[in-house]
């Protein structure tokens, strides 16, 4: 049993952080931070707290100290592990990112989009348009094919619109690899019922894209759909990258 001094104790995590992209970028920036920023962060912390007349009070009064630096350790140093593409491999920058490589090379392997459904409400008839045409521009440097799709436009975003014509299309096509949604904002009770529809009623890989992330700049698009395009082979059952790991 953990007892808790509610006094020292706060409530953790943000909610309803997802609706709210603004808080998101801010939360994900503190959270992606070099060794060296959270080291000069935690110092500047701990500086405060000591220059703080308040603060130490406060501690002295529960008896409490802090060490004006943080605990140092010998760490084993891994060596960087080396990403495998179709055609390249490279080394991961400082950061461990390689967004910008797999969105530039080709995937492991890639499964073909030979015919797949695009459904979408009426009036994103436009939105649905230019998203077939940037999937069609930046399937290539991945090593996807995509095909046209069919198109499914619904009169209206209920969720009973959406659940109807989901049920009806899949029960008369056997041959569906894919089914894409486009809802026109962030609503879990839409995305449960189009998951469940195709994960559990008539099983087919699913994806489903909030309208909001495709609309701004045509920038933004392009790298929505790039990473779109990558979990979609992902669940298709491409094979995007892997490292050198011996067995």
């Amino acid at each position: 049993m953990v007892l808790l001094v509610p006094e020292l104790t706060f409530m953790t995590g943000v909610p309803e952080i997802r609706k709210d992209s603004r808080m998101v970028k801010d939360v994900t920036r503190e959270m992606l931070q070099s060794p060296r920023q959270h080291y000069m962060r935690l110092t500047s912390l701990l500086r405060r707290i000591k220059d703080s007349p308040e603060a130490s009070g406060e501690l002295m009064r529960w008896g409490l100290s802090l060490d004006p630096d943080i605990h140092r350790t010998q760490g084993r140093v891994l060596p960087a592990e080396r990403i495998n593409l179709r055609h390249s491999s490279f080394v991961p920058a400082e950061d461990l990112s390689w967004n910008k490589e797999i969105t530039r090379e080709a995937s492991i392997s890639a499964i073909a989009m030979n015919y797949w459904l695009l459904v979408y409400p009426k009036r994103l008839q436009d939105l649905a348009k230019d998203l077939v045409a940037a999937m069609e521009s930046v399937c290539g440097p991945i090593g996807m094919h995509v095909s046209r799709p069919a198109l499914v436009e619904l009169q209206d975003d209920r969720i009973e619109t959406y659940a109807k014509t989901i049920r009806s299309v899949l029960g008369s096509e056997d041959k569906v690899q894919l089914l894409l949604c486009i809802i026109s904002s962030s609503r879990e009770d839409l995305y449960g019922v189009i998951k469940k529809l195709c994960c559990v009623q008539s099983p087919v890989p699913s994806q489903v894209i909030n309208a909001q992330t495709l609309m701004g700049q045509s920038g933004k698009m392009r790298s929505v759909v790039q990473k779109v395009l990558l979990q979609m082979n992902c669940k298709l059952g491409g094979e995007l990258w892997g490292v050198d790991i011996p067995l």
